[in-house]
């Protein structure tokens, strides 16, 4: 593959504008129609036009049968896992896209892009405009009518959670992807730069590589079935003060050794969610059947580790990988200003900083699971995400 193409916009593909016309016939050479400066970088006109643009869209197949407004829908349940963590405060801790964002320079590096984490109302807490009332209500019904107890047994149950987890990462995919087009229509010459079509590259990759996942999820709703998934599930026998859904590729396994989850430059994802119960606690691993292969072995291995060893594991991937974290005021009272501004700074992480502090859990895992002492898991980090 040309290197060059991660970088530039070539005359004969799709205009990044969305046009449906070939870039030389389209915004190839086109002005900038806002000419004064903003002094912000252009990802972050990004972030602050996604703040402004509420796409609404139902994210569901059965697209002739939408009813009723496209609402606020929770990736975690508010009757449920939301309310059991924000308790009779009726709040909980996460990153707040809505808010302005802190750039923060790095010396010799682009400037980091940092979303806070901020107080915010059970009722709005991992809310996005991707399904009709109508939908929204099918959709989901096993896990959120009557607020049923999770059943390690049910399948259609663990369906549908692997389904939440992944489809608002895929519409939140969609959006960003709409914004880039709308700004590059706007601005051609400023979205040209190259690190904002390596955005524009990174943003094509992961649409292509969700799309036959959400291809396997729409075929089997609307067939009403609940095949074709794998699911790993970790019970804990106590509630946790924290929540999370991601679509993910973790780099690592509990020992460290890398997990081969990028085939001929196809990443191959995860959904993880973690959720309270009212005396014990879940983190499902969910993977589609046709990749069981790849996540056969981390499954297996999660199954036959200590409880403690997994609860280790998970409060160092979590952090750094998944930007959906929800967390209790009682667990984030409990850090001090430090832990709180660490656990900020690392959820915003991508790109090449990203990589570097993947690479540095790996190896953190890997001298934890080769110490001639046998390693005490349950002293974990200044993060501990499952502190009591």
């Amino acid at each position: 593959m040309n290197p060059l193409a991660y970088f530039r916009i070539f005359n004969n593909e799709d205009c990044p504008c969305g046009s449906g016309k070939k870039f030389k016939e389209c915004c190839k050479g086109k002005p900038d129609h806002e000419p004064v400066q903003s002094k912000k970088p252009p990802e972050v006109q990004i972030m602050e036009q996604m703040r402004k643009s509420m796409v609404k869209c139902c994210m569901h197949p059965d697209q002739s049968n939408c009813n009723g407004k496209i609402k606020n829908a929770h990736a975690l349940q508010n009757n449920k896992i939301i309310s059991l963590l924000a308790g009779t405060e009726r709040h909980v801790y996460t990153m707040d896209k809505k808010r302005q964002p802190l750039i923060i320079p790095i010396e010799g590096e682009e400037p980091e892009v940092m979303v806070e984490f901020s107080r915010v109302s059970a009722n709005d807490a991992t809310t996005e405009t991707c399904f009709c009332d109508r939908h929204d209500n099918i959709a989901f019904a096993v896990i959120e009518k009557g607020a049923p107890d999770f059943d390690v047994n049910s399948e259609p149950m663990k369906f549908v959670y692997a389904y939440k987890a992944f489809i608002f990462e895929y519409y939140k995919q969609e959006v960003s992807h709409k914004i880039f087009q709308q700004c590059f229509k706007k601005r051609p010459p400023v979205f040209q730069l190259p690190q904002m079509v390596g955005l524009y590259r990174v943003s094509q990759l992961r649409l292509k590589e969700f799309k036959p996942v959400k291809r396997h999820f729409d075929s089997e709703i609307m067939a009403g079935t609940y095949n074709g998934i794998e699911t790993c599930v970790i019970t804990i026998p106590e509630r946790i003060n924290f929540a999370n859904y991601t679509f993910i590729a973790p780099d690592y396994d509990l020992n460290g050794k890398r997990i081969k989850h990028t085939i001929k430059g196809v990443m191959h994802r995860i959904a993880i969610t973690a959720f309270p119960e009212d005396t014990k606690s879940y983190i499902l691993l969910s993977c589609l059947s046709s990749e069981k292969h790849i996540y056969a072995k981390f499954f297996e291995q999660i199954n036959n580790a200590s409880l403690e060893k997994v609860k280790f594991y998970f409060s160092m991937i979590l952090p750094l990988y998944s930007e959906n974290m929800v967390l209790s005021p009682v667990l984030w009272n409990k850090w001090d200003d430090e832990i709180k501004m660490a656990f900020t700074f690392y959820a915003n992480l991508n790109g090449k900083i990203f990589k570097r502090y993947s690479i540095a859990i790996g190896m953190g895992l890997r001298n934890a699971a080769n110490s001639k002492v046998p390693f005490d898991y349950s002293k974990r980090g200044k993060i501990d995400l499952f502190m009591k």
